[in-house]
């Protein structure tokens, strides 16, 4: 309220003189409750730690490696939360001489991704901003899931094996050979991912006839492990021995008629001369080879027409061994390249008649052609 005398003397000044005077009195009135509301708040300013900075997480198995840089040299104490803040580390700020990382490892953990919090601390308890950081740890689950390298086969020849390799997963990193030499020595072969033949020299074929090898893996750059497959047993086979093709028969179900390009140009030893499939049909394009005589087979050779333009990519084989009664030995992958190709069977097989069936081409055409096609054993 105002006073009594502060009143009378406002009403002598005048009508004017008195409104103004009484809104500056208002205000001054409404500024003093509000300092009052707000002294608290403005007893002193809030100190924050330095954020962590550049942090990195080193993935393992059943552990994980984090560290960051130390952006505040006031922190003394470190706390880091994960799973909801249910499980948590603190650790005092340890560097070494001239260096400002900070290291911790968290070991015994259950596979998984986590979401952690870092935050920092000075010795008078004032703390950082939370920093969040995502980081993964692998296992068995993890180990579950790979895949060994394909081998496509391993054949000896004069005292040594060379294996064919598939291709290798994006996140392997090497292939790793283990074998024994004529001497009885074991030798290990460290194989990288983009090579796709090795040599294992010195090697027995009478002695020994198989060599193991697993598949190295790092899921992440930062990998602090290696992972690998469970050993695989491969079986060495000898050298291809192609059967000789004199006087055998192509059939005639399906060819280019107009042009003559028939199935018998398959077994002339001439590559300049073609099979082509029916043109005025779309795939599958069968064509049918009788060796006259039941032979023990363990794959077949084929040279794609050159140069390769469209060339046939995807093929089933059936065998038969009196031209009725036909079986299935799966689909096969004829490679996309110049010159003779051995295409080893999942299992050797006797027969008399094999059919290949041609099911698509590499330019995704309805007919293509090939040069030469035989077989042979090992």
């Amino acid at each position: 309220m105002f006073n009594i005398k502060i009143m009378q003397y406002l009403l002598k000044q005048g009508p004017g003189r008195c409104l103004v005077l009484i809104l500056l009195s208002c205000a001054v009135f409404a500024c003093s409750k509000m300092e009052d509301t707000h002294v608290g708040f403005i007893k002193g300013s809030i100190t924050y730690v330095g954020t962590p900075d550049s942090v990195k997480i080193y993935p393992g198995n059943k552990r994980m490696k984090m560290t960051w840089r130390l952006s505040d040299p006031s922190a003394t104490l470190a706390k880091v939360y994960w799973n909801n803040k249910s499980d948590s580390l603190v650790v005092p700020v340890k560097l070494a001489a001239g260096s400002d990382l900070m290291e911790l490892m968290f070991d015994n953990m259950k596979e998984g991704t986590y979401s952690f919090d870092i935050l920092m601390f000075d010795n008078k308890n004032n703390r950082s901003v939370s920093k969040n950081v995502v980081g993964r740890v692998y296992g068995d689950t993890y180990v579950n899931t790979l895949l060994g390298r394909p081998v496509k086969q391993a054949v000896f020849d004069k005292e040594k094996v060379t294996v064919s390799w598939g291709i290798a997963d994006q996140t392997a990193i090497a292939a790793e050979i283990s074998y024994r030499d004529k001497s009885g020595t074991r030798l290990s072969v460290r194989v990288p991912p983009d090579s796709m033949t090795t040599t294992l020299k010195n090697y027995s074929m009478s002695l020994y006839g198989t060599f193991e090898y697993r598949t190295l893996y790092a899921p992440d750059s930062l990998s602090l492990d290696i992972f690998s497959t469970a050993s695989q047993t491969v079986k060495v086979t000898g050298p291809p021995i192609e059967y000789t093709r004199t006087g055998w028969t192509g059939g005639l179900e399906d060819y280019d008629i107009p042009t003559g390009r028939v199935p018998q140009n398959l077994l002339d030893n001439n590559i300049n001369t073609i099979w082509h499939m029916d043109k005025n049909k779309s795939y599958p394009h069968p064509v049918t080879i009788d060796m006259k005589t039941v032979n023990t087979v363990n794959g077949l050779t084929y040279n794609q027409r050159e140069p390769l333009d469209g060339a046939v990519k995807l093929v089933e084989i059936q065998v038969s061994s009196d031209n009725l009664t036909w079986r299935s030995l799966g689909a096969y992958t004829f490679e996309n390249l110049r010159g003779k190709q051995y295409l080893e069977l999942l299992e050797p097989a006797a027969f008399r008649y094999f059919k290949v069936i041609v099911r698509s081409d590499y330019k995704n055409g309805s007919a293509s052609a090939l040069a030469e096609l035989g077989a042979y054993r090992r």
